[in-house]
């Protein structure tokens, strides 16, 4: 599932994702995610529901964080992120989301 709101009194956007996200769902999630990057100063994604992911919902994830980084805004990680799911952000090699040695990434510890 996939739900998107955003606070209009601090530009910020909240995507709450939740169970299985595939393929299935990629083209809703790209299209919740260019809405985000073009209309919130920030954005806040709760994954705390989210069972299982597959690469193409990480390559969306870590392409809109690039995208808003490199527009000066944020995009961060809210709650916790299952183990399933770290262990596939880690077999994918994002880890480091960003490349070229930033600690900015999105799966990193230290939030950007």
């Amino acid at each position: 599932m996939i739900d998107f709101s955003i606070d209009e009194s601090s530009s910020t956007g909240t995507l709450t994702l939740s169970g299985d996200l595939s393929i299935q769902f990629a083209a809703t999630l790209k299209e919740t995610l260019l809405d985000g990057i073009s209309n919130a100063d920030s954005m806040v994604i709760n994954m705390e529901q989210v069972d299982r992911i597959d690469l193409s919902t990480v390559q969306l994830l870590c392409a809109a964080h690039r995208a808003l980084k490199k527009a000066n805004k944020k995009l961060v990680i809210a709650g916790g992120i299952s183990k399933a799911v770290k262990e596939t952000i880690a077999e994918a090699g994002f880890i480091g989301c960003m490349g070229d040695g930033d600690s900015s990434g999105l799966w990193t510890e230290e939030r950007n």
